[in-house]
């Protein structure tokens, strides 16, 4: 039947992960929220993204990543790799509220190659080495390699009971908890980087509806939990703590001919005001006071913690799914931002002055302001108002059961 080839060959989406350019990953797969039967499927996505515009904080968008700074762009191609496990747990123990339901498992691996092009370009350019003036050592312009490692785990609370004779499952619902994990590659130099550098908790409820013939609808919400990031990047304007982010997400999915799927999608995700911790440095400081009778004049940012007014994204797109075999889906999604918001904060500066040897003051050192400067803020804290095209395959490695009593009776 229709509905069981569907079932035994699509494999769920991720969850958005606002952390990364790795920020956006595979597009919100149509019938995600579905109990599938019991397999192991993989999902492989590769996405390219140039990311050389961006949203404000006022919701604006500009052509560049970072408008306050100058027109840059932080082009990425990404691969994302999920294994999804759907299985009944215990189910020969009568276990209640486990054993009569499916569950699901779940682990995402992602690679990016970053770079850093334009006016940031420039500035890591020109202070690649140790600048006393401006405490900007051994800039670097990206990193490439390992993102962050998420791990998931779920229950299909509500349409996945009698999952060895149903034939159709006409609505469904998920809960989902899971963590991403710093396992990935983080140069705490480069104004982009493929790892996030901390922990970060999220739990979502989605669901499953098929309302006619060949159509589905699927919808979730969720919460993200962010630890704090030790040493956030380039000068520490990245966000030491991000903000926890709530997200939601919607697909409609109709079959247009035996094997092939039209799908439109929207996801919004809202996050809350990011901290950052005495940064250190700036591309856009402003200039120390003249004075050559000075041995030392140099400006910094005053340390303390700052905040932005947060960060926002709601993007729109659609995709084509196309069943190659009964256990291959190919499939082309592009999205499109429709509105968002970037982490940005005033930077107050402090200019450091002391006298020469020979003349009044000399051996003191005074301590005043010296202006402030708009920042914007790396890492998570940026909203990208690029398009984004990526293509994807998923494939199902076979039916099997996990977790029962071997040798029991069924």
């Amino acid at each position: 039947m229709k509905a069981t080839k569907l079932a035994a060959a699509t494999a769920a989406a991720l969850l958005l992960h606002p952390q990364l350019s790795p920020a956006q990953e595979l597009s919100p797969q149509f019938d995600r929220y579905r109990p599938l039967y019991p397999a192991m499927y993989f999902a492989g996505g590769y996405a390219q993204d140039e990311r050389d515009r961006a949203f404000d904080q006022s919701g604006h968008e500009q052509a560049s990543a970072t408008p306050s700074w100058g027109d840059t762009a932080f082009p990425e191609r990404s691969e994302v790799a999920q294994f999804t496990w759907h299985f009944p747990l215990f189910e020969s123990y009568g276990v209640p509220l486990v054993s009569t339901r499916t569950w699901m498992g779940r682990v995402t691996a992602r690679y990016a190659q970053l770079q850093t092009t334009g006016f940031l370009a420039d500035y890591v350019q020109a202070h690649g080495g140790s600048d006393p003036a401006t405490e900007a050592d051994d800039l670097t312009n990206s990193a490439t390699g390992l993102g962050d490692t998420t791990f998931e785990f779920g229950s299909f609370f509500l349409g996945s009971e009698n999952w060895r004779t149903r034939t159709a499952t006409p609505y469904s619902a998920l809960l989902l908890v899971g963590a991403t994990v710093p396992t990935g590659i983080y140069q705490h130099e480069a104004p982009v980087t493929p790892g996030g550098n901390h922990l970060s908790f999220h739990a979502q409820l989605g669901g499953h509806w098929q309302p006619w013939r060949g159509g589905f609808v699927d919808a979730g919400v969720g919460y993200r939990v962010h630890l704090v990031n030790d040493e956030p990047q380039f000068g520490q304007l990245a966000p030491s703590k991000q903000g926890d982010d709530r997200f939601w997400d919607v697909s409609i999915a109709q079959r247009v001919v035996r094997g092939l799927y039209l799908e439109g999608f929207l996801t919004d995700r809202a996050g809350a005001s990011n901290a950052y911790r005495n940064p250190t440095y700036a591309p856009n400081a402003p200039d120390a006071p003249p004075n050559t009778l000075l041995t030392t004049n140099r400006t910094y940012p005053t340390p303390g913690e700052y905040r932005d007014g947060g960060t926002a994204l709601r993007t729109w797109g659609g995709s084509l799914q196309y069943f190659v075999t009964q256990r291959v889906l190919a499939g082309i999604s592009y999205t499109l931002p429709l509105s968002g918001k970037s982490g940005e904060f005033d930077l107050p500066f402090s200019n450091r002055a002391c006298g020469t040897g020979g003349g009044p003051g000399a051996g003191s050192c005074t301590i005043g302001e010296n202006g402030s400067a708009h920042e914007d803020g790396l890492g998570a804290a940026r909203s990208y108002a690029s398009r984004r095209l990526m293509l994807t395959l998923r494939f199902n490695f076979g039916q099997g059961d996990a977790f029962t009593c071997t040798g029991c009776e069924r």
